[in-house]
């Protein structure tokens, strides 16, 4: 918006929280709201040469100086002319003339001198009265330092620039809404992809109800969130904004008008992201036609058009080797910039150089794609998706000519994106948001996979082991150095061991509710919680001279000669459209084999989506759907030994297990780390080389992330004399769920074996188990044994996050439940329990269904329950992944209690609990569908 003979008005958001995340909290002054709205623009009637008709013509005069090439003079006189206006009683107008005179020395290209009179404004008189200029003038030095990259001073002018136009117009006002979009659309420049699209969105939904939908400024600010979207990779979410817009803009503006060819032009771009040729053609036709009827007032539109048209037609034409003439097509859109936008010389210096790596010539397409990298450095950031992919581009075009420097290559690239990529899902606010960025990432690991067990695989694996490392902690941040600085303070100094605990959940946290999108008054007392725990933990740590550890540690400096770690990862690549029924072109499982003695071994296990047959399949949902009731004990006992030779599960570990054998003969304990559906596959119930079971064996130990086996030999047994907390025989709604009478059998036994031992015991049952009371009563405990219903429901066809769809069942549950953070509704869901203090308890156990499971995510592996206890700090878990007998799991638990009582260790005690059902020793427990459903998550 133009404000005709004043101040010119910009475009952007209010300053959203996730900004003051990202950059730490922005001190600046207050705004004086009374004075902002009282303030009258004071004019002084021209007197003489010291009026303001005066000092206009001298600015004017200054102006067209400056305009004219005659810096230095027109630089002079513009300072003469704001000496004169600062000695007026019109804070309005020295604003004003500032404002005049700092827009002059930018269309010249001297931003150095327009930012000493930035400065010297705000030091004057007239800045301190807070005239409605100041807003105008401050917004205009945020833009300036912004342009330089200078982001992180920018933010907090822009942040006091936009709490002056809410003071002056109106926080849903036109004026505040443009500014907002201001920042936005420097942050997006900048780098900070996922700011800037919080703030993208929140100022289109502010404007389309404090505006409506119907006016021009929602228009713009669609547009520009679409674009945001765009840079991100989101083009599916960005065409829906860009048609709404061409639709509201051809009405308003008419068809042939430069607003509507700017939004057709950026349909034609999602189109073209999307591999939808066709479409992109049409509109970019469109965007032709526009332009021939704009040609008198700029010719270089039809031009545009003409050369979006060509690159879609090269890009479509995939594989084909191009003519020499359409290469240099190509290539002359690359080179020329002043005709020719950033992006799309980007993306075709990108296809040329493919082009010409095809035919061999390996520097000329090494030029283009280093040409194409400096273009996105110069008009966005080193750290932006656009950068990004060109470089791994540059990586991967290197890796047929020297696989040493694409091994640096892709190392550099690696670390520079994890550090981009931890700010950015951290402050994301949105889960859709926060998979575009991981997108990027993705790519990457896909690419990095493919070379480090192809031709970089003797430079490369370890690279991409240690790479998959920090990936696979991406959630945490810091969590693995606060994580190994608390293991070693733990039992010596205790309260230094509790902020680390503290700043390490609250960390977590806050990690999945800004990635997750659930940016409400809840994440933000969670994030204040969050801050004020690392602020005393910095406190203390440097009052005691302790840092936290800078080099990770590797699993290898954690095992012993018999241990190996087990990390699968999954690399995904992605199409252009995500939302797609089909989003993945291809993806590969990877086991990183990492033991004390060796370098780490990465091996490709091909595509995961073909490894779990039909037969898994059937037996798993055989499983899964298994009726919660004790089975007929005259009935012929399944033969659970032989599972193996039956071969239900025999191709499952033949493509999971078989091909990592060779790297673990040696070995008796596995720590197996999961990702994906990885998560929900039984490990109990993977066969043998001999006929028996695996974990005949070996002894395996599930853990939720790599950086769990840094605790793993801590508190790892029974504290006999430890406090337990048990809850069961709970009694439900009228109507509710089934009761369990069976429960309460078993915490009953529990509990008088656990007094017997000497263990302070605390009972919760009947109509007292409500969320308020277990909260408080599970922070004395050391182990809490909770028997009751659980729930797991896929969360695709809801919509609803995992975390509401998952969860356990307590006193005075109904039929039916909404999922809200309510203490009273009978339904603990996992995101509420991810808030609770649960880094006292040596063990958890959910003797209920499914609470083993959750959604597969590319954003932290596995969303449910596992992640919500992981995070509240739980060190193990005792969950289930399917459905199970009441009287079975009853006798299974007590049985795992009594070999805890004997000195086993809680894996070791699991172990022999599975051996004795499957020998016929545990009551209702022999079939698989009671033994092989629990799983201890450990870490």
């Amino acid at each position: 918006m133009t404000i005709t003979g004043g101040l010119a008005r910009a475009r952007s958001i209010a300053a959203s929280f996730s900004i003051i995340l990202m950059f730490g909290a922005v001190q600046i002054g207050p705004i004086d709201t009374a004075a902002a709205q009282n303030a009258p623009a004071k004019r002084t009637p021209a007197q003489g040469a010291g009026g303001t008709q005066a000092i206009g013509a001298q600015m004017k005069n200054a102006i067209a100086l400056t305009r004219g090439g005659k810096i230095d003079a027109g630089y002079a006189q513009l300072l003469g002319a704001l000496d004169a206006a600062d000695k007026l009683d019109d804070a309005q107008f020295v604003m004003e003339q500032y404002f005049e005179a700092t827009a002059a020395l930018r269309a010249v290209k001297r931003d150095d001198l327009a930012e000493k009179l930035f400065v010297r404004a705000f030091k004057g008189n007239a800045a301190a009265q807070s005239p409605p200029g100041n807003a105008d003038v401050l917004l205009m030095y945020a833009i300036l330092i912004s342009d330089h990259a200078r982001i992180a001073e920018a933010v907090p002018l822009y942040i006091k620039a936009i709490a002056a136009f809410n003071a002056y117009w109106g926080e849903g006002s036109e004026e505040s809404l443009i500014a907002n979009d201001k920042l936005a659309v420097a942050l997006s420049a900048n780098g900070s992809a996922a700011s800037a699209t919080n703030l993208g969105r929140h100022n289109f939904e502010l404007s389309e109800k404090a505006l409506g939908p119907d006016h021009r400024t929602t228009w713009k600010l669609a547009n520009n969130y679409a674009d945001m979207l765009r840079e991100i990779g989101a083009p599916a979410k960005a065409l829906e904004l860009d048609l709404f817009a061409i639709e509201k803009r051809a009405r308003h503006y008419g068809e042939n008008h430069l607003n509507t060819l700017v939004t057709v032009n950026n349909a034609g771009q999602d189109f073209l992201n999307l591999g939808r040729f066709d479409d992109a053609r049409r509109y970019f036709r469109r965007h032709r036609a526009i332009a021939t009827v704009l040609a008198p007032k700029d010719p270089s539109f039809a031009g545009q058009a003409d050369a979006w048209l060509f690159y879609t037609d090269m890009l479509a034409t995939g594989d084909a080797a191009m003519s020499q003439a359409d290469l240099e097509r190509l290539e002359a859109i690359v080179a020329n910039e002043a005709n020719f936008g950033d992006f799309l010389r980007i993306s075709a210096a990108g296809l040329a150089a493919g082009k010409r790596e095809q035919r061999g010539e390996r520097d000329a397409g090494m030029r283009l794609r280093e040409t194409a990298l400096a273009i996105s450095t110069r008009a966005f950031t080193a750290q932006h998706p656009l950068s990004f992919e060109i470089k791994l581009g540059i990586a991967t075009a290197v890796i047929a000519t020297d696989p040493n420097r694409a091994a640096r290559a892709f190392t550099a690239l690696d670390r520079e994106m994890f550090d981009w990529m931890k700010r950015e899902v951290g402050t994301s606010g949105d889960r859709a948001v926060a998979e575009a960025i991981r997108a990027h990432a993705d790519h990457l690991l896909f690419a990095f996979g493919r070379f480090a067990t192809g031709a970089g695989s003797s430079v490369a694996q370890p690279a991409f082991a240690a790479a998959v490392l920090r990936w696979k902690t991406l959630g945490g941040g810091d969590a693995t150095a606060l994580r190994q600085l608390e293991t070693q303070m733990a039992g010596k100094d205790e309260e230094t061991a509790a902020l680390l605990r503290a700043a390490l959940r609250l960390n977590g946290e806050k990690q999945e509710l800004f990635s997750s999108g659930n940016i409400d008054d809840w994440a933000r007392s969670v994030w204040q919680r969050q801050d004020a725990a690392e602020k005393a933990l910095s406190k203390r740590l440097d009052a005691i001279g302790m840092k936290l550890p800078q080099d990770p540690i590797r699993p290898a400096q954690l095992l012993a000669p018999d241990e190996a770690v087990i990390n699968y990862f999954i690399t995904r690549q992605w199409k252009a459209d995500r939302q797609s029924k089909e989003p993945l072109s291809a993806t590969v499982l990877y086991a990183i084999v990492e033991t004390a003695t060796s370098e780490p071994r990465v091996v490709d296990l091909g595509d995961p989506g073909r490894m779990v047959d039909t037969g898994v399949r059937t037996e798993i949902a055989r499983l899964r759907t298994m009726q919660a009731a004790a089975p007929d004990p005259d009935a012929e006992a399944p033969d659970t030994r032989g599972l193996g030779t039956k071969g239900r599960f025999q191709n499952l570990r033949a493509r999971l297990f078989a091909p990592l054998e060779p790297l673990l003969k040696d070995k008796a304990t596995l720590y197996v780390v999961p990702d994906g559906f990885l998560f929900a596959v039984p490990f109990a119930l993977l066969p043998g080389a001999d006929g028996g079971l695996l974990e005949d064996k070996f002894t395996i130990r599930m853990l939720t992330s790599p950086d769990g086996l840094i605790a793993i030999h801590a508190r790892e047994k029974l504290d006999r004399t430890g406090a337990m907390l048990l809850a069961g025989g709970i009694e439900y709604g009228q109507p509710g769920p089934m009761p369990l009478p069976g429960t309460k059998t078993e915490i009953e036994t529990i509990a008088r074996r656990a007094r017997a031992r000497g263990a302070p015991v605390e009972v919760l049952t009947g109509r007292g188990v409500s969320e308020s009371a277990l909260r408080e009563a599970i922070g004395k405990a050391r182990i809490a044994h909770l028997a009751t219903h659980g729930f797991y429901h896929d969360s695709t066809a809801s919509g609803l996050d995992t975390l509401w769809q998952s969860g356990i069942v307590l006193s005075g549950a109904g039929d039916s439940r909404w999922p809200l953070r309510d203490e009273k509704d009978g339904y603990l869901y996992a995101f509420e329990v991810m808030d609770w203090d649960l880094s006292g308890l040596d063990l958890l156990v959910l003797s209920a269904c499914e609470t083993g499971r959750g959604d597969e995510s590319f954003v932290s592996g596995l969303r449910g329950l596992p992640t919500a206890l992981g995070i509240a700090g739980a060190r193990r878990a005792l969950l289930t992944l399917w459905p199970v007998a009441d009287e079975g799991t009853a006798n299974f638990t007590v049985r795992f209690y009594e070999h805890l009582a004997e000195g086993l260790t809680y894996s070791d005690a699991l172990r022999q609990t599975r051996r004795d059902a499957r020998d016929g020793k545990v009551a209702g427990a022999k079939d698989a569908s009671v033994w092989a459903a629990f799983v201890l998550f450990e870490g």
